[in-house]
């Protein structure tokens, strides 16, 4: 369980993460870093919304983190979007993603790992 003096780390952390993520997406159309590097931090970000908002164990954190991650891109291979009509397509579209990819599974895991390297290291 993480104290909460220590979770405003979290919070800053999630801020800058958000930051960044939203710049990705508003000003790269494509690319590596928009593609892949995007869904590696995306993993961060969700940990470090969860952790913020939590006291749940770093272990806890990083299976939830990857549970989500794991069923978003489960909807993305159903199609959910499909279930969306115009404002609302776009905007589950944002938060979905649009098409699966073996790919976003792999750099999903990298994030959990760089995650988990980061609190090892902070331990």
């Amino acid at each position: 369980m993480i104290p909460r003096a220590k979770r405003h780390y979290y919070v800053i952390g999630f801020a800058i993460l958000f930051g960044v993520e939203a710049a990705i997406a508003m000003y790269l159309k494509g690319g590596f870093i928009r593609s892949y590097l995007g869904d590696l931090l995306a993993v961060i970000l969700i940990y470090t919304l969860l952790m913020a908002c939590s006291r749940l164990s770093v272990k806890t954190g990083l299976v939830l983190t990857a549970s989500i991650a794991l069923l978003v891109e489960v909807l993305q291979l159903i199609d959910l979007t499909q279930f969306f009509e115009g404002t609302y397509k776009q905007v589950a579209t944002l938060v979905f993603g649009s098409h699966f990819s073996w790919l976003d599974l792999l750099m999903y895991g990298l994030g959990i790992l760089v995650v988990y390297g980061l609190e090892r290291v902070k331990e």
